[in-house]
């Protein structure tokens, strides 16, 4: 077990709820923030990480603007499969979500993974690493928030890119039915 359920429970309710249990399926929660004031509505979803629930992922990808991908500090195959859900992510999701690699339990001694091993993981898929913890709430808030921003400046991003687009397009548009125009004027 790596958190994820830990480092939400900390996030929507403000503190450390040691959960036993394994995640099965999804569980779902809203919060609604303000930054910088700008009002953002989140919609988290909390999935399975097993194996056996693994075929059920892909349909989370779908529509998803940002994804937290989570590993255990003191466990080297949670990161080891960290680099997998990025490959994945980046082959099953439509909309290029902003991904932040999240490595918990960074207030234990016995780390084996470097913060550098991940943030090089993180930069070699474009992605942002936080290292946090649940059970203090070291970065929790942190997660939510960058992601958050880095959703709504790639949005306007993109719009800018869009209506750029969408007025060449319109210009070449233009610019073929004057062609079919002139073309029919001058041969009929």
């Amino acid at each position: 077990m790596v958190g994820k359920t830990s480092i939400l429970q900390r996030y929507i309710q403000g503190k450390f709820i040691k959960i036993e249990d394994r995640t099965i399926n999804s569980a779902t929660f809203k919060k609604v923030i303000s930054i910088n004031n700008i009002t953002f509505e989140l919609n988290i979803w909390d999935t399975a990480g097993e194996e056996k629930y693994h075929a059920l992922t892909p349909i989370f990808y779908r529509g998803a603007d940002g994804a937290v991908i989570t590993f255990d500090f003191t466990r080297i195959e949670t990161f080891e499969k960290a680099g997998k859900w990025f490959k994945e992510l980046n082959d099953f999701a439509e909309n290029n979500p902003t991904i932040i690699l999240v490595g918990n339990k960074t207030d234990l001694v016995n780390k084996c993974i470097s913060n550098d091993d991940a943030r090089e993981l993180a930069k070699k898929y474009n992605g942002i690493f936080l290292e946090v913890s649940a059970l203090s709430g070291l970065n929790v808030n942190e997660i939510f928030s960058t992601l958050a921003l880095e959703i709504y400046h790639n949005k306007i991003k993109n719009v800018k890119k869009k209506k750029n687009k969408i007025i060449l397009k319109n210009n070449k548009k233009k610019n073929k039915n004057l062609e079919q125009k002139n073309k029919k004027r001058c041969c009929s």
